[in-house]
């Protein structure tokens, strides 16, 4: 299961315009620049959790963003995202600090919606 960056830029798109957002919203929103935001919509990029994650509190629906994640783990949601995504964050950099490629950080994503369970669940088995 990967991501396909051109789903998610047209997914970014789409949402944006539900919302009714221009770019320059989004990027203020987020501390990106304009340049970041483009690329991102364009599929020749892939954000970081920070940004993600301030995206979801603009409004964005994670399951419209990234289907194949949400579709992982059926008790996700954006906790358990931002969850993920700062674990991925933290355990996918090199020794100088710098992120790893994109399939790595993808994978390790997915491998943590998986392991993540809602706390009803977590409730329920003790």
């Amino acid at each position: 299961m990967g991501l396909d960056r051109q789903r998610f830029g047209q997914a970014l798109i789409s949402e944006r315009k539900r919302l009714n957002l221009q770019i320059n919203d989004v990027v203020k929103a987020c501390g990106i620049t304009a340049g970041s935001q483009y690329l991102y919509e364009r599929g020749k990029r892939v954000p970081n959790a920070d940004y993600l994650d301030k995206l979801f509190e603009l409004g964005f629906r994670p399951h419209v963003l990234l289907p194949n994640a949400t579709l992982a783990n059926d008790q996700c949601d954006i906790q358990h995202l931002r969850e993920a995504f700062i674990q991925t964050d933290h355990d996918c950099r090199d020794k100088e600090g710098r992120l790893l490629d994109l399939e790595h950080r993808l994978n390790r994503f997915l491998d943590l919606l998986t392991e993540i369970q809602s706390p009803s669940k977590q409730a329920a088995q003790k």
